[in-house]
């Protein structure tokens, strides 16, 4: 006889229940255990994301750290494939940290399905290597962009405003953001608001070409800068309507305000002001310290009266080392002379480098002989 048939059959059902949860607590994961596993798994392979980003990617700890948050890789394979493809493209270690600092998402694309085609899109519209990484480098995030639904037609419709590829290719260098963003929010609204000012194409095309940051504005604002200047005086059909909007927008209402305080202290008024503005607009874009030393240079260098010079304002906007400082030395041996009169002085200043020499300095060099060498001198050319 067994044991097992000498015992109470209540006691032997229960030994058996008993053996049976035993059983199944035995064959079901400990879920603590698998946590663990799963844990450990995650943070080998964030460990790795980081210490490869910091590696191959020429990222800082902390910048490695913060894209980590975003993609996560096992292994290199991806990344690495589209590291590669970027060096092969120009993009230098410096611009490759950049771009994966600010978009790191971009080494869990596929280099020959999103990203080359992208880079041989804007190759094949004039766009150099170098154009591209440093284009790129500035805004990652252009890598993100549809090329059929965004990166093709916005810059088919930005080259139709600058009148030729050329100019959209140099418009994009200067203002990336302009092939990122969205044209219907951009550009669109404030380009109407332009022609329904009555400014035309060509001026609208060199507003786009060179100053491209002005339409960053929001809409609101840029109609309010439109109104300021066509308040101010300015026609609209002149370029200088497009500059005066450009200098406006590029600076604050406090820093205006401080411009026209240094401009008074010479004994300019408001009106004065507003006057050399409507003349000339890049005055008002020159710094304060700019004005006052070019000021101070005219009035107690040259023996200018302050009120002669809000009458020719361009002359604030040249270089003080490289034009208005050779130039006026050299006429004020001429003035000395009695071989010219102080009403040509902005002519002076003005005219190119060629006619410059032409008309002040080699025609007198039989009655002034040390001209060219002062020039020179002036303009860090002597031997």
């Amino acid at each position: 006889m067994s044991i097992v048939s000498g015992l109470d059959p209540m006691l032997v059902n229960l030994a058996r229940r008993a053996l049976l949860q035993a059983r199944v607590v035995l064959a079901v994961p400990n879920p603590a255990q698998t946590l663990f596993r799963l844990s450990s798994t995650s943070s080998e392979s964030h460990s790795f994301t980081v210490s490869h980003l910091v590696n191959a990617c020429g990222l800082s700890p902390e910048s490695a750290l913060s894209a980590s948050r975003l993609v996560c890789f096992e292994t290199p394979s991806r990344p690495d494939s589209i590291l590669r493809l970027l060096r092969e493209r120009g993009f230098s270690r410096t611009q490759i940290s950049n771009v994966v600092t600010r978009y790191p998402r971009l080494l869990l694309t596929s280099p020959d399905t999103i990203l080359l085609p992208k880079i041989n899109f804007l190759r094949s519209r004039g766009f150099s290597d170098a154009d591209v990484a440093r284009v790129i480098s500035a805004l990652p995030r252009l890598l993100a962009r549809s090329l059929e639904n965004h990166l093709r037609p916005t810059l088919d419709y930005i080259g139709d405003l600058v009148q030729s590829g050329q100019n959209a290719v140099a418009a994009i260098k200067r203002c990336p953001r302009t092939l990122y963003e969205d044209p219907g929010t951009l550009l669109i609204p404030k380009i109407t608001i332009l022609r329904n000012a009555g400014v035309p194409p060509a001026n609208i095309g060199h507003l786009v070409l060179y100053h491209g940051p002005i339409f960053l504005a929001s809409t609101e604002q840029f109609d309010k800068a439109v109104d300021k200047v066509k308040a101010m005086g300015f026609k609209p059909s002149k370029m200088g309507f497009v500059s005066a909007l450009h200098v406006l927008r590029g600076m604050s209402e406090s820093l205006w305000r401080r411009k026209i305080g240094v401009y008074g202290k010479w004994g300019w008024s408001e009106e004065e002001v507003a006057s050399a503005f409507r003349r000339h607009p890049w005055c008002m874009a020159a710094s304060e310290i700019k004005i006052t030393k070019a000021m101070d240079f005219f009035v107690y260098e040259m023996g200018i009266d302050s009120l002669q010079i809000a009458r020719r304002p361009v002359v604030i906007s040249l270089s003080l080392r490289k034009r208005i400082v050779p130039r006026c030395l050299v006429f004020r041996v001429l003035l000395s002379k009695g071989l010219v009169d102080t009403p040509s002085l902005a002519t002076s200043l003005i005219v190119p480098e060629k006619r410059f020499l032409k008309e002040f300095v080699t025609r007198y060099l039989g009655k002034a002989p040390q001209l060219l060498d002062l020039y020179n001198e002036k303009m860090g050319l002597a031997s």
